[in-house]
């Protein structure tokens, strides 16, 4: 698949310098392109592998963590079926960055599938509290199947006893191992999804 978004009734060859983090999807949820900025921020952030050159023809929902998925597909396909955008708020901290984002999920022109804007809302240096916040030895984290559980929003890590604890660990955002497993912690379930805490 060509790495620019093909020319047509709707060209969106605009997208391509834009800073926010753009890509679209089919009516299947594969990923057909992404911008410049999917790859800037992919380099960025030590992600080489996801560069966009890789993710076409991709299902959207393999990059999306376990406890994020339903919400995320549901809500893609409400965008499809009703042709109403979706807006969705995040953190996606680095360890050195205190970083925020807006999504907006838009329905593509004759229903084609969804174009998804990414917008840097707040970036600035993690307070002095969150820089002296070092992890404790590994064992804190490490649980009883050898695996580093991380909120998959807020990207804190939690404690393998005390599993109401999560801590801002700045190593495993800048190193993740291959033992870090995904889940949500409660500040953000109850806070950014409000509507599922319920279920």
């Amino acid at each position: 698949m060509p790495s620019t978004p093909p020319a047509g009734p709707y060209s969106l060859r605009n997208l391509e310098k834009d800073p926010a983090v753009i890509y679209m999807l089919d009516q299947g949820l594969r990923i057909t392109y992404c911008n410049e900025a999917w790859d800037r921020f992919a380099a960025e952030n030590g992600g080489r592998a996801l560069e966009r050159q890789f993710q076409f023809g991709r299902s959207v929902m393999d990059a999306i963590p376990v406890p994020l998925q339903r919400l995320f597909e549901e809500s893609y396909r409400k965008v499809l079926a009703t042709r109403k955008t979706w807006e969705h708020c995040y953190e996606c901290s680095s360890p050195t960055h205190y970083r925020t984002f807006r999504m907006v999920v838009y329905p593509a022109p004759q229903g084609e599938g969804l174009v998804v804007v990414n917008s840097l809302t707040v970036e600035r240096p993690h307070d002095e509290h969150e820089r002296r916040a070092c992890p404790p030895a590994e064992a804190v984290y490490v649980n009883s199947h050898g695996i580093i559980v991380m909120c998959c929003h807020c990207r804190r890590t939690r404690h393998a006893k005390n599993t109401a604890v999560w801590d801002w660990v700045p190593s495993n955002v800048e190193k993740p191992t291959m033992r870090i497993s995904h889940g949500i912690c409660a500040v953000c379930f109850n806070l950014v999804y409000p509507d599922f805490v319920d279920e």
